[in-house]
């Protein structure tokens, strides 16, 4: 039997050797990639929950509420707003208690209280302008605190707090306060029922705020 002739074409074989080589280079470069995307990813830090800033940096609001007052004067309850802007505040009262309405406004420079048609009547302290004209003082001053769960500036005779670091009694400029419970305001824990009461000359006068709404502004 004759033998086909063979010829051996060098360039021919040159091309199948280099498309091998690509070949594998290429099935090497997908091993690699497949490996390196299943390397376990370093593991993150759980996120923190967020923490109850201080109420301290609660400077304008508008809280609604009751205003209750016992007094050898007055006794009753009246709706109440608070709108607070800083060191600028307007509390209006209406009902019973506020005869209607009334409105204390305030600043750094005074205060100033209407009630119902009345002319307004200026004075530079709240407590004295409310006592004068309604016959029972509202520390108005040291509410900007109190309403918040703080002491006010000055001296403190006595102060008690849970184990959140939260205020539950306070002895402060002539007033004993407690406090009820807090609420989750955004990121403060505020209060929602104070009770103040003090001593006068003509006979004890307690004041309860309750707040049912915060508004942050």
């Amino acid at each position: 039997m004759s033998r086909l002739p063979f010829t051996f074409d060098k360039k021919l074989c040159g091309r199948i050797a280099t498309r091998t080589r690509q070949l594998v280079t290429a099935v090497l470069l997908v091993a690699v990639t497949a490996c390196s995307s299943q390397k376990p990813q370093p593991s993150q830090p759980p996120a923190q929950s967020a923490q109850p800033q201080s109420a301290a940096a609660l400077q304008r609001w508008e809280a609604t509420g009751k205003l209750g007052v016992r007094s050898p004067k007055e006794n009753g309850s009246a709706n109440l707003t608070w709108q607070q802007a800083s060191g600028n505040y307007r509390i209006h009262l209406s009902g019973p208690l506020g005869a209607g309405a009334t409105v204390i406004s305030g600043s750094p420079a005074g205060v100033s209280l209407q009630s119902g048609s009345e002319p307004a009547v200026f004075a530079s302290s709240p407590a004295q302008l409310t006592e004068q004209i309604m016959g029972w003082p509202l520390p108005v001053s040291e509410m900007f605190y109190w309403v918040r769960g703080l002491p006010a500036p000055g001296a403190i005779a006595g102060e008690q707090k849970n184990s959140q670091g939260l205020l539950q009694s306070l002895q402060q400029a002539g007033w004993q306060l407690s406090f009820g419970g807090y609420q989750n305001v955004g990121p403060y824990q505020l209060p929602t029922r104070i009770k103040a009461a003090t001593n006068q000359a003509a006979g004890p006068v307690s004041v309860t705020v309750v707040i049912k709404d915060w508004q942050p502004k």
